[in-house]
């Protein structure tokens, strides 16, 4: 008899063992994809990789063009990567006032060179015709580049 207690337990403890794990991946599964530390704002912005198409796109939107020149192979520019341009208000600030570029120095020489990159991170802010109105060498904390960015 207290063979069938002991069983009629385990069912039970099993049992709200399942409905438990059942509600955790109820849960898990309606919730929004989209990473908590971002908002509507951050995950519109969008990173060209191509420098003609976003001066074409900066044309037009009336939009600045932010283009930060960097190497994987850069302390400085890892840095500026990981702390600065994951930054949520940076991010924020680049979605709504500019057409963001990302340029490899090693697999963009041409453009490098065009633009007399001799450091890496260097930012450089393009009105919308593509004429050249900023330019800055170096890591920047976020609150230095949203300063920057005026």
């Amino acid at each position: 008899m207290e063979h069938g207690k002991l069983d009629e337990a385990r069912k039970w403890a099993l049992f709200g063992l399942l409905a438990g794990l059942s509600l955790v991946l109820i849960i898990y599964t309606v919730q929004p994809r989209v990473p908590q530390s971002l908002t509507t704002d951050e995950k519109d912005l969008k990173w060209y990789t191509e420098h003609d198409e976003a001066i074409k796109e900066a044309s037009r939107t009336g939009k600045n063009v932010f283009m930060v020149f960097s190497a994987s192979w850069c302390p400085a520019c890892q840095k500026l990567e990981s702390e600065t341009l994951q930054n949520t208000e940076v991010q924020r600030r680049l979605a709504e006032d500019f057409i963001a570029v990302k340029i490899d120095v090693d697999t963009s020489p041409a453009l490098s060179s065009r633009y007399r990159i001799y450091g890496v991170p260097t930012v450089i802010i393009l009105d919308p015709s593509g004429n050249e109105i900023g330019r800055r060498e170096g890591y920047m904390s976020p609150d230095e580049l949203i300063s920057y960015l005026g």
